[in-house]
């Protein structure tokens, strides 16, 4: 049945809402829902103007990344043209040994002071020391005497030779080549580029460049261990790397550089493409200088093209230094993964330092909103990444000494971190901005490169005006607007005060019929929320269609005016439809009443009549109305007052009752109704400010019957006494006014067991009579519950829990007699006496016998003795021919009472066959003979008995 709460029924307008005369049209806050027509707005939460989309973004080729600039050669120490940079450290500091070709010297220099270490060179050529054109010194140290020996090895191109130099004293200790004699035999050499020591071997590699050969010469007496001159062209630098007993050669003319095994003379690994200039990832042009990394990679000065790479043996850069190089000659990686490099003719450091890039300014054209920024960058995660802010003005003058945001609420304190975040409302209605981008790494080898940055705004178009009109606004059916009380509008205000006074927003009431103007409104730029009186325009009055329009403008590009939420309130009358219920004490829709022949105080399940009406169009117009209650069968009639509740709807108040007849004839407007069973009452309500509406409504009577309960077990026969593991079933009997329908009827009841707090629902269903109808009144649970031995009950399970000698009653909710209780028997309490007045070794009784199956009795044995303790071992049943057609074990059999079983007790079993063969086919009628086997506990002796039991089908 359907809920009827005391409240009066809501005429609903679509879209207004009805309140007893006065009536409400509103839309919008959450959303707009019904607009007519729009032109140059958008339509959400809100609406505005439409707002049109732009971006900001860098221009092509916009590309920044970190300088990597992080040392450069002091100006205090002049040089003229460096060729080649070696590091070495001491005392924990970095020296840096430079070999300044043009200036005829090499130099040792402290690089964090600026200060000059060490220095050698000649006046001129006559002296020993003089250097005609030096490209490379490498220094190292030796043993002598026990001490240790800081040499320098010079490699002077200018005059065809290599020198070591003690570097304490100056001393040439030993020099290969004739001076100023270039030649091809031996102990000759022709423009040499680089030599390389093995360090207390006695032995130097030179990089015989002019001759295209490398050379391993004894510094003993000069002569040359080993040579290869195998296809080079013009090498220019060479590498040793003892555990490898390999040398790396930068061949530059043939583009490449390879690794030469000295045990074999072969080529072990190359990179480049020979006599091929290539700038792809395999290819190299013109390289000036490879050296072994202790990572097993090689470094790679490709000086032809202009950059610095990281090669793995597997022949794949792995790594770049993102800046461009335009005179490469030498680089050299340091142990904190910074690089020393000659570019240019100078000495420099390189690695990649956190730092920081401001754009140039960027002029939008316009004040727009911004909505999200967006960048586009090469980062490594871990290593490197790039931060932004931003800051914004209206002219290029306040932009110089405005303040850096991130998207927090105050200046300088944080960073946008990623991109497509939301930008910072505090940058809206400006025009020019700039950002600064933060440059990060952890490493020196690597930089984040910074490709673009974007900036998305909205702006609307000053020179459009926005215009939404809405539905029309009337009253439906025969409702009549009588007054136009108020309009109400709410706005969203530019959050910048100096904004509020460039945005319009006004409001029109027109008529839906002539389309003309009756009044307009323009929202305050100082509140949100506008309410306008409407009763007094003459314009309105008797109006009964009209709608609103909006219209936006603004003359700032970055804000808009904006409607939240419009609402109109008028006052009218209508004819609604009204509608009457019978209903419970509840107030609920009720189908049927139940009376008693009797009318008494408090008395159970009878039923009082009550009726509610709902007529919106009373409201106004009465305090109470008289209506009609008609009994169809009895013709019974009673006129009854419904009186205004609070909430505008009418109810019978006091209920009157109803009483079934016996006997005579009704007696009209005696205050109740006089019935017979199954009558059935009408009520008729016509509205007396509209006669067409006519409101009805009906319930059915039933008489009040007292019907009675009981338990049975599943052949509906009565039981008061249950065992454990027996089913439990409960039959309704002569319950008539359960009985309401022609169709199978339903009643529920709980089965309840205090001892477990147990509680079983159970659903009864209506039986049918011998022509198949349902018209009994009376009911059975066809689902029968187990009775279950367990301490604590399990509410709804389909079982029912006991303990032990329970009783088990019956929750209903209806009038019916007796209240029934069933006992429930266990093997704690036996009968009122078990013993056995015989004096028999071995008395076997079965019962009933004969045995009828659905007889509604449970086919039950009991078993004693005289002489001693009993156990049954089996009961093995013959038919009359002696065949034995089952057998039933001692586990199968479930005993009540004592067991074993004492001398002189009976012990009892029930359902202890199921008149099943072996092959579990139901026997047929007949005589059986039962052969119960048992055996004294105590003396282990074993006897027998045999009985006959008659089944009849």
């Amino acid at each position: 049945m359907k809920k009827k709460y005391l409240i009066f029924t809501l005429a609903l307008l679509l879209p207004s809402i009805s309140l007893w005369g006065q009536t409400i049209w509103k839309d919008g806050s959450p959303a707009f829902t019904h607009i007519d027509t729009m032109k140059n707005v958008k339509v959400g939460q809100s609406i505005t103007l439409e707002p049109l989309s732009g971006s900001s973004s860098q221009p092509a080729g916009f590309q920044v990344s970190l300088s990597g600039e992080d040392w450069n050669w002091p100006d205090k120490i002049p040089i003229e043209a460096a060729e080649d940079i070696d590091a070495r450290t001491f005392l924990g500091s970095y020296l840096y040994l430079v070999t300044d070709a043009a200036g005829k010297r090499v130099l040792e220099i402290n690089p964090a002071t600026g200060s000059l270490i060490w220095e050698f060179s000649g006046e001129n050529v006559n002296d020993p020391r003089y250097l005609a054109f030096p490209v490379d010194a490498f220094s190292y140290s030796e043993k002598e005497n026990e001490e240790t020996v800081r040499k320098v090895l010079i490699t002077d191109q200018g005059r065809h030779r290599v020198i070591k130099v003690i570097q304490a004293t100056k001393d040439i200790q030993w020099s290969f080549g004739h001076a100023d004699v270039e030649g091809t035999a031996d102990g000759y050499l022709s423009s040499p580029s680089d030599a390389v020591a093995i360090p207390d071997s006695g032995k130097v590699f030179i990089c015989d460049k002019g001759n295209n050969r490398i050379l391993l010469v004894r510094e003993s007496d000069g002569a040359v261990e080993w040579r290869y001159n195998n296809g080079l062209n013009n090498p220019v630098d060479i590498e040793y790397n003892e555990d490898q007993n390999a040398i790396l050669v930068t061949d530059q003319s043939n583009h490449r550089v390879i690794l030469i095994d000295l045990d074999t003379n072969a080529i072990s690994w190359q990179f480049g493409k020979t006599a091929e200039p290539d700038s792809g990832s395999k290819g190299l042009n013109l390289p000036s200088d490879a050296d072994f990394l202790s990572n097993g990679n090689i470094l790679i000065a490709d000086a032809g093209n202009h950059r610095l790479i990281e090669v793995n043996p597997a022949g794949d850069v792995v790594w770049e230094f993102g800046k461009r190089f335009e005179n490469l000659k030498d680089a050299d990686r340091l142990n904190d993964n910074k690089h020393v490099i000659v570019n240019e003719n100078l000495p420099a450091r390189i690695g990649y330092t956190t730092d920081y890039f401001v754009s140039s300014p960027f002029d939008i054209g316009k004040e727009v909103s911004f909505t999200n920024l967006l960048w586009e960058a090469d980062t490594m995660a871990g290593i490197s990444s790039v931060k932004l802010q931003l800051r914004s003005a209206n002219t290029l003058g306040d932009l110089e000494s405005a303040h850096w945001y991130g998207p927090g609420p105050t200046e300088d304190d944080t960073l946008y971190v990623s991109p497509f975040t939301q930008i910072n409302p505090v940058h809206n209605g400006h025009r020019f901005y700039q950002f600064k981008a933060r440059l990060i790494t952890s490493n020196p080898l690597y930089t984040p490169t910074l490709n673009n940055v974007i900036l998305n705004y909205f702006y609307y178009d000053v020179e459009a005006t926005g215009i939404i009109t809405s539905d029309p606004i009337y009253e439906t059916g025969n409702r009549i607007i009588t007054r136009w009380n108020k309009l109400f509008f709410n706005t969203i205000l530019p959050t910048n005060p100096a904004n509020r006074n460039k945005v319009e927003l006004k409001i029109t009431i027109k008529d839906a019929i002539t389309k003309a103007d009756i009044r307009s409104f323009t929202a305050s730029n100082v509140d949100t929320t506008n309410e306008e009186a409407l009763s007094s325009i003459v314009g309105l009055q008797e109006k009964q269609s009209i709608y609103l329009q909006a219209s936006f403008k603004t003359n700032n590009s970055s804000v808009s005016p904006a409607l939240d939420f419009w609402e109109l309130e008028w006052e009218s009358t209508t004819s609604s439809l009204a509608s009457i219920q019978f209903v419970n004490e509840d107030y609920l829709d009720v189908s049927r009443y139940r009376f008693s022949d009797k009318i008494q105080p408090g008395q159970a399940y009878i039923d009082r009549i009550t009726i509610q009406l709902t007529d919106s169009n009373l409201v106004h117009v009465r305090e109470s109305i008289d209506v009609d209650i008609q009994a169809l069968l009895s013709t019974d009639r009673e006129t009854v007052t419904l009186k205004q509740q609070a909430n505008g709807s009418f109810l019978l108040q006091p209920s009157i009752p109803g009483i079934i007849l016996k006997s005579g004839g009704p007696i009209r407007d005696n205050g109740f109704l006089e019935v017979v069973d199954r009558d059935t009452l009408i009520v008729t309500y016509i509205d007396p400010t509209n006669p067409s509406d006519i409101a009805m409504d009906s319930v059915l009577i039933i008489e009040n019957t007292l019907g009675s309960i009981f338990f049975t077990n599943r052949y509906t026969m009565k039981i008061d006494t249950i065992s454990e593991n027996d089913t439990v079933f409960v039959y309704v009997r002569d319950e008539l006014d359960q009985d309401i329908s022609v169709n199978q009827d339903t009643l529920f009841l709980d089965l309840i067991n205090s001892s477990t707090n147990d509680r079983e629902m159970v659903t009864l269903l209506e039986i049918a009579d011998s022509t198949g109808a349902f018209r009994t009144g009376d009911f059975f649970s066809s689902v029968g519950y187990p009775i279950q031995l367990k301490n604590v009950g399990i509410i709804d399970d389909g079982k029912i829990q006991v303990i032990g000698n329970d009783r088990i009653i019956i929750d209903y909710d209806d009038s019916a007699s007796p209240a029934p209780s069933l006992y429930v028997m266990t093997g704690t309490a036996p009968p009122e006496d078990i013993s056995n007045k015989s004096s028999s070794p071995l008395d076997f009784d079965i019962a009933p016998n004969p045995y009828k199956p659905n007889s509604g009795y449970n086919l039950q044995f009991r078993v004693s003795s005289s002489i001693g303790k009993l156990e049954i071992e089996k009961i093995e049943i013959f038919s009359m021919a002696g065949e034995k057609i089952t057998e039933i074990p001692e586990a199968a059999l479930s005993m009540f009472y004592n067991y074993p079983i004492p001398p002189l007790e009976y012990g009892f079993s029930k359902n202890w066959w199921d008149l099943k063969n072996s092959s579990g086919e139901e026997v047929s009628s007949g005589t059986y003979f039962i052969k119960i086997s048992c055996r004294f506990s105590d003396t282990n002796k074993r006897i027998s008995k045999i009985r006959k039991l008659v089944v009849i089908r």
